[in-house]
């Protein structure tokens, strides 16, 4: 009995996929390039931003860390940015919960309203913000700045936490609540728990969304009071060093490290 053997070719990938692959591979190079030429500039010993630079040196990492003006507006932002994740997932939860789990008139109205940040520019949302705040008395404080980011980091905590309602099973809480648990109890106890990794994505989300902000902080703040991203407006306006640099890449790193403790988050909990 004789066996053949059948030898198969190499498959080859067709013109089409390596056009897209290329032109994918360009796309990507044009958007992380000024990222790249940042961090490397960052590093320069110059008085100057030059690329590339003439050697290596911390000397504009230093000169962020001992700059009252840049730790200030630091500080600020991280203030800013930790009340507005803490803010808008509190009302992102509750908001939540009553699209997924109620029925009311014009929820569909009210879903399109909490998404709508998404949607209409952010120098529009500033400007209508900006002559509300006058007449509020409230331009240029802390609550002014944290509402107006709350209301562009509640889509992303909505997104994501209705989403994990969505597939939560609420049988889990009604055998809680047959066992005796309090609805209380049974929330803080069972749906709090299974939800964890989405609320803290949402958070995370949330303080991104905050942190890197720069038109609503251009039009609310005051210039005493500066968060880092409209520091870093003021200074390119008036002297540009590449301590610029280094401050946004610091900007960058904190920015990518949220996002991979989101992806980190998740990959977890598809694993749980």
């Amino acid at each position: 009995m004789s066996t053949q053997r059948m030898t198969l070719a190499p498959s080859r990938r067709s013109p089409v996929s390596i056009l897209l692959a290329a032109f994918s591979i360009t796309v990507l190079a044009i958007l992380f390039a000024p990222i790249v030429v940042i961090v490397v500039v960052s590093f320069s010993p110059g008085d100057i931003m030059e690329f590339p630079p003439q050697g290596f040196s911390l000397r504009w990492y230093e000169a962020y860390v001992s700059n009252p003006m840049w730790m200030t507006a630091t500080r600020i932002s991280f203030l800013v940015a930790t009340l507005t994740a803490i803010l808008s997932l509190v009302l992102g939860f509750m908001v939540s919960v009553a699209l997924v789990r109620s029925s009311f008139p014009g929820k569909n109205a009210v879903r399109i309203f909490l998404m709508s940040p998404l949607i209409i520019p952010k120098i529009i949302i500033a400007v209508g913000l900006y002559f509300l705040y006058v007449r509020m008395r409230i331009l240029g404080t802390t609550f002014g700045l944290v509402a107006a980011h709350t209301l562009i980091a509640m889509p992303y905590v909505v997104m994501i936490i209705s989403a994990a309602l969505y597939s939560f099973d609420r049988r889990l809480e009604w055998a809680a609540r047959g066992l005796g648990a309090s609805p209380l109890s049974a929330l803080r106890h069972v749906t709090f728990p299974m939800l964890r990794p989405a609320i803290i994505s949402a958070a995370l989300f949330a303080f991104i969304a905050s942190f890197d902000d720069i038109i609503l902080s251009l039009f609310l703040t005051k210039l005493t009071a500066p968060t880092l991203p409209r520091q870093i407006w003021v200074n390119v306006q008036q002297i540009i060093d590449p301590t610029i640099a280094a401050v946004s890449t610091l900007m960058t790193l904190i920015s990518v490290l949220g996002l991979w403790l989101v992806a980190l988050i998740q990959k977890l909990s598809s694993r749980g």
